[in-house]
């Protein structure tokens, strides 16, 4: 059995304590059933008879005018920007009383040129390195004093890429290199750079502190509208799920002229209107458009039945409904669509060469791929053979049972469609934008 704690021991809460008989209990510590015990985390301390704990605990840290924070952007306001403070530099306590979690940056404390709204400045979830200057009735804080305060990490509104600085583009110092968004920020030389800022540092001269804007751009800004403090410039999106809106493709073709970032897509970076084709939709029978060419035995839903699927609000009835349609579809095409055949147990050495040799014996092949991993580049363990014709397909499922290849037997099965998609996730996307799954996340990944 563990020895009661004495004076000076640090104690936790169930801890036994040791206790004299003309001793009294003071704050942290009780007797129970089990005798005298802890009941907090601290010191085990004895004065005047009395016998306590003494907590440990961070004090409260106390915000001062001059102080340095660390803080994300948590709302951006019609002439404010709100921001969460994360760190005060130079305090390594972090305990901040509850008036001290917020501070206000006036539009006009944010950089040294005309902003209309600090959505041109900064955007949500920005960290931003600011200097308190006022505590009271609330916390105001600035970037327009020195090089070093202002925005230092950036996300792209758009897709969520880190933004990295650029001098490409007229009035614009940020870009993101996986969907071709570009803005403007209030940047810190730390900008890219995290908390350690280099003594070298020049990237806040990128914001052109007391430069006019452009009248192109003046003009662009300027614009109040609904929602002033989320003007398009700062905030559009680009690419095929986000479109931009025509002022801001007008504006950006005329200050790229044609041949700045984007500028070979025309109209300022928009992309070109993807084909569409007629289609009927395999879950409610409705003729709709879809932006890829129908295959049978692949669901190819409308708008309204993909997004029911996306939120898990088709019913039981029409999704087996929808299963029937597609399997007729299969079963009628299946000597036009061949069989694709799914392969487990591959060598991670093996090659498409070497399966091609073997499978193409059985029947005239479509497509022999090896699944390898997006990062990597290296194999997965399985593969994907597809025979013209489905007959073939069947046949080289029986003739090459028990094949194997360095010492590891081979899986060999038909490759059934799933909600969509092939196994393997090669598939097609049912529906709606027909795209895959992973569309808007691991596809975009392969453009940069």
């Amino acid at each position: 059995m563990t020895s009661p704690a004495n004076v000076g021991s640090f104690v936790v809460p169930g801890t036994a304590v040791a206790k004299n008989d003309d001793d009294n209990l003071g704050r942290g510590v009780t007797e129970s059933e089990h005798g005298v015990v802890a009941t907090v985390v601290g010191t085990l301390n004895r004065e005047d008879g009395i016998l306590f704990v003494v907590q440990k605990t961070d004090p409260i840290r106390e915000i001062e005018a001059g102080d340095v924070v660390i803080g994300e952007v948590n709302r951006i306001n019609a002439k404010t920007a709100e921001i969460r403070i994360l760190h005060v530099e130079g305090k390594p306590v972090r305990n901040l009383p509850a008036t001290h979690l917020f501070a206000d940056i006036f539009v006009a404390k944010i950089v040294d040129k005309f902003m209309p709204s600090p959505g041109d400045a900064m955007r949500k979830r920005d960290l931003v390195r600011a200097k308190i200057e006022q505590l009271s009735p609330m916390l105001r804080a600035e970037c327009r004093s020195h090089d070093d305060l202002g925005v230092i990490k950036a996300i792209c509104p758009a897709c969520g890429e880190y933004l990295v600085a650029s001098s490409e583009v007229p009035d614009v110092n940020v870009v993101c290199e996986r969907c071709d968004y570009v803005g403007f920020r209030a940047l810190s030389n730390g900008f890219g750079h995290g908390y350690e800022i280099p003594s070298d540092s020049t990237i806040s001269k990128l914001n052109r502190d007391g430069e006019r804007w452009s009248n192109e751009s003046m003009a662009f800004i300027s614009k109040d509208g609904e929602r002033p403090y989320l003007s398009p410039l700062s905030d559009h999106r680009r690419g095929s799920v986000h479109a931009t809106p025509k002022d801001v493709a007008k504006f950006l073709g005329g200050l790229q002229q044609g041949g700045g970032r984007g500028g070979g897509r025309g109209g300022g970076g928009q992309r070109p209107r993807r084909e569409m084709h007629a289609a009927k939709c395999t879950m409610c029978g409705t003729d709709t458009k879809l932006p890829f060419q129908p295959t049978p035995g692949i669901p190819a839903r409308c708008s309204p039945c993909k997004e029911k699927v996306d939120n898990g609000e088709a019913s039981k009835e029409e999704l087996a409904t929808e299963r029937e349609v597609l399997n007729k579809a299969r079963e009628a095409n299946k000597e036009t669509l061949g069989m694709k055949l799914f392969i487990g147990g591959v060598p991670y050495s093996a090659t498409e060469e070497q399966l091609t040799s073997i499978f193409a014996a059985h029947g005239e092949l479509k497509e022999v791929h090896i699944a390898k991993d997006r990062e990597t580049g290296k194999s997965r363990g399985f593969a994907f053979v597809t025979y013209k014709s489905h007959k073939e397909g069947a046949a080289a499922i029986e003739a090459l049972k028990g094949t194997q290849i360095e010492g590891r037997k081979l899986t060999i099965q038909e490759s059934k469609p799933s909600g969509g998609r092939d196994r393997g996730g090669r598939g097609r996307g049912g529906g709606g934008g027909g795209r895959r799954q992973n569309d808007r996340g691991s596809g975009r990944r392969d453009r940069r």
